[in-house]
């Protein structure tokens, strides 16, 4: 059972769906390669390609290189393996990159990736000027509809998402870009961040996560971690633990729709997973993964609560909140008022004997730390541990970008009148050194927002 929970499980089974075709021929002309770089003859190059080299020696440890233009170049202490891999080059940086130490080579290359960002973001700055989502001021980039400028960071990242499409037209670029979840992700997010009445989330919110490598889901959440206390006599079987690493997996990983898996028990009380429209089952019928996962609040086996106080009733797939008024802004890791929250990257991921990933709405955040931030409300999605947790959060396998389309459903009832109270309480207990939001820019926030209705419902009707 420990290996259906685990990620390579996922990525194992996504691999072998997929039907592969090797090419022998590839195989042999690479085998060949290899035998003529453990020779002595020069590797054959193809017509009208000429070796960046003249000639190559390695005595007495020392390698010399003589170029096609006559430079002479010489490294100490080589190898046969270097001198094996200078004649191989084919080109002149491919020998430069043997030649020179390691922290040279290094550093070139850090230089020349530096060089390629700064190109990237230029022109995704020159295209991010035609976008109707921006207004680019001297020294700012506004969202449009609010007055909020965006952080110089997200500015890059935006920059770094436009600058990947190859476009012509600003109307061809403005349509790849709706199609875009990172792009979108982005945009909601800061959306998302305008409407805390906080006005230093907006500011500092992204920064933080990216420092402490938390995620964007594509509806502008994002995803974080925390340690809970597992109630004593609960989920001795871990069918909670199997529903939500199932059905989040399947999401995330595969990019399929759990509507379409049910849960089985086989070999002694194992949990399985099979498709539903199998006609032979592997073993005894549970329940429809979907109907599993949202039916898990009502599990008495799923019972969480907090290591602190020992108060909170914590559930996956239920929300736990504390009333907003109580938590007070701070910049401390370890302040008391609100629900706490990490990043994989921190040293630690709080108190407690069972990690799970949660689900955060940046209007709900009130306080940013080093290491740690704080929320008034969270949803706790997944059970994990901290080796997996570090494999999720660093794998492109994982797309957290597919997994919140129940959460934003919830988050956008009612949105502008809970972005209203927010403001109006937290002005009375405040003073903003950023400016504040007016009910216009609310308005014009929340209408945007409310297009996600639409993409969800799409996206539900294409993924099966």
């Amino acid at each position: 059972m420990e290996k259906f929970f685990s990620l390579e499980w996922f990525k194992e089974r996504l691999e072998s769906s997929v039907d592969r075709v090797l090419d022998e021929r590839i195989g042999a002309k690479i085998d060949a390669l290899i035998h003529l770089a453990e020779g002595d003859g020069d590797i054959p190059r193809g017509v009208g390609k000429e070796q960046p080299w003249k000639a190559v020696r390695l005595v007495n440890e020392s390698l010399t290189v003589v170029l096609q233009d006559g430079t002479i170049l010489n490294k100490p202490n080589a190898t046969e393996e270097h001198y094996q891999r200078v004649k191989v080059a084919e080109t002149k940086e491919e020998i430069l990159a043997v030649i020179h130490d390691k922290e040279v080579a290094r550093e070139k290359e850090d230089q020349q990736e530096e060089a390629k960002r700064l190109t990237a973001m230029a022109e995704g700055l020159n295209k991010l000027a035609l976008l109707k989502d921006f207004v680019i001021n001297e020294d700012s980039v506004v969202l449009y509809g609010t007055s909020r400028s965006i952080p110089q960071l997200l500015v890059e990242k935006f920059t770094q998402v436009v600058g990947k499409h190859t476009e012509e037209s600003v109307v061809e670029l403005e349509d790849a870009l709706l199609l875009d979840d990172e792009y979108q992700g982005l945009k909601n997010f800061f959306m998302w961040c305008c409407l805390n009445p906080r006005a230093e989330v907006a500011d500092s919110l992204y920064k933080f996560l990216d420092q402490n490598g938390m995620k964007i889901t594509k509806q502008g959440f994002f995803i974080a971690l925390r340690n809970v206390v597992v109630v004593k006599g609960t989920d001795e079987k871990g069918i909670v633990e199997f529903i939500s690493n199932a059905y989040n997996k399947v999401k995330a990983v595969w990019k399929k729709n759990p509507h379409d898996y049910r849960v089985v028990i086989v070999n002694d009380n194992h949990y399985s997973l099979e498709k539903s429209d199998s006609k032979n089952s592997d073993g005894t019928y549970v329940g429809e993964l979907t109907d599993l996962y949202l039916d898990l609040p009502n599990m008495k086996e799923n019972r969480y609560t907090d290591n602190w106080t020992r108060t909170f009733d914590i559930r996956v797939g239920q929300v736990v909140s504390m009333p907003s008024a109580s938590c007070d802004w701070s910049t401390q890791d370890c302040a008391r008022a609100g629900l706490h929250f990490a990043g994989h990257t921190a040293p630690y991921v709080l108190c407690g004997d069972t990690t799970v990933f949660t689900l955060h709405n940046p209007m709900k955040v009130v306080g940013i730390g080093r290491e740690k931030g704080r929320c008034w409300e969270y949803l706790p999605f997944m059970t994990t541990n901290i080796e997996e947790a570090n494999e999720i959060m660093d794998s492109n396998v994982f797309d957290f970008l597919q997994l919140d389309e129940e959460y934003a459903i919830r988050e956008l009832e009612g949105l502008v009148e809970k972005a209203k109270e927010g403001f109006t309480a937290e002005t009375s207990k405040y003073n903003f050194n950023l400016p504040s939001i007016s009910t216009a820019e609310i308005n014009s926030i929340v209408l945007s927002l409310n297009e996600m209705k639409k993409t969800i419902a799409k996206r539900v009707s294409l993924v099966k």
